[in-house]
């Protein structure tokens, strides 16, 4: 057994292991299909912007993924729309979503490990990510959101018991400080 591993194994880091700790270990040794992604709404190159922003108003979504033959070549976001979209596009029923889209995006694995999406989303600096098998064929989406509501889940108690108001700053005299 190596020096780590018997540091590792002993009884006085007990009182170190945190919530933190817990948390990080959750989504390294978890994998995406935890989140339960959701089914994606698909949309093809050539469908208009109109339509794009449409479907995601109705289904009250942030992003759109942009498929031929199954195949994700982009994503369409709510961020693509403010950035790319407002003030610059005089008619959305005319301009096709291929230039507008994020083009070929980020894809996971269902069994890729939550830490590794939460780093892609990092690096990358976007909040939606498909998912696809093993062909290469969307079959979900995650969003920055699903993991935050994971990692919310590993500790509910403390998130439903924060204050509602939170301490700003610092402390008053009756409040001890």
């Amino acid at each position: 057994m190596s020096l780590i591993d018997e540091a590792l194994d002993a009884d006085d880091l007990t009182p170190y292991y945190t919530e933190d700790s817990r948390t990080f270990t959750a989504i390294s040794t978890e994998s995406v299909r935890s989140l339960e992604p959701a089914r994606p709404i698909t949309l093809e190159p050539g469908d208009t912007l109109q339509t794009a922003i449409e479907l995601m108003q109705q289904k009250k979504i942030g992003a759109v993924v942009v498929v031929e033959n199954q195949h994700p070549v982009g994503v369409f976001t709510e961020r693509d729309v403010l950035v790319r979209v407002v003030g610059k596009v005089p008619d959305l029923s005319a301009v096709r979503l291929r230039g507008y889209m994020t083009a070929d995006p980020v894809c996971l694995r269902i069994d890729d490990s939550i830490a590794y999406a939460l780093n892609q989303m990092t690096v990358g600096g976007f909040r939606h990510i498909p998912i696809i098998d093993a062909q290469g064929r969307v079959t979900g989406i995650i969003s920055v959101r699903d993991i935050a509501d994971y990692m919310a889940s590993l500790v509910p108690e403390e998130v439903y018991n924060i204050r509602p108001e939170p301490l700003r700053g610092g402390f008053t005299a009756l409040e001890g400080g």
